[in-house]
């Protein structure tokens, strides 16, 4: 009876691991993937606006900065990532938003210092002056399905850890903040 019921456990704590990976390759694909370190995983977040800013005819109605972007990246320790995009732009007509939220694979080759994305999935959403005028997952043909990245880590004088981007083809590199 012992042997049965040690059997049994056995067998339903596997299919319950079957269908967790499962669910995490119906996620975010079926795509090459390492182990991610644990230096890199985490969230990581890079963000710019301008200086400039609008405001309405009547002075005591701000409108918005005029140029917003955020790029994030989620890297999670079973090779799987997500990347956040946000921009927005204010001017005399309104505001326009767009976002798109990217999953996939991901592998970290830590000795050549490179970062390759295989995406799988993107949504993408645009609103303008608050009313979403478009909201669809893109097609194959509009996702960027593999990018890498060279890296270097970095820590800056306040002791907030820094990853550094450089896509492969150019030559700057973006400094991504670790958020959490």
């Amino acid at each position: 009876m012992k042997k049965l019921f040690v059997t049994i456990t056995v067998l339903f704590s596997s299919l319950l691991m079957s269908c967790e990976v499962d669910n995490i390759k119906a996620e975010y694909g079926r795509g090459p993937r390492t182990e991610v370190p644990m230096s890199i995983q985490g969230s990581w977040m890079f963000g710019q606006f301008s200086m400039t800013e609008y405001w309405s005819q009547d002075p005591a109605s701000y409108a918005g900065n005029a140029l917003q972007l955020a790029i994030a990246f989620k890297f999670n320790d079973n090779g799987t990532y997500e990347q956040y995009f946000t921009s927005g732009t204010t001017n005399t007509t309104g505001q326009t938003y767009q976002q798109s939220v990217t999953k996939g694979t991901v592998e970290v080759n830590a000795s050549a210092k490179t970062i390759t994305t295989h995406a799988y999935s993107s949504k993408y959403r645009r609103t303008v002056n608050g009313k979403i005028v478009e909201d669809r997952e893109l097609g194959e043909n509009e996702m960027t399905k593999d990018n890498t990245y060279h890296y270097t880590l970095d820590t800056e004088a306040n002791g907030t850890r820094v990853i550094n981007l450089t896509i492969d083809g150019t030559n700057s590199s973006l400094p991504f903040q670790k958020k959490f």
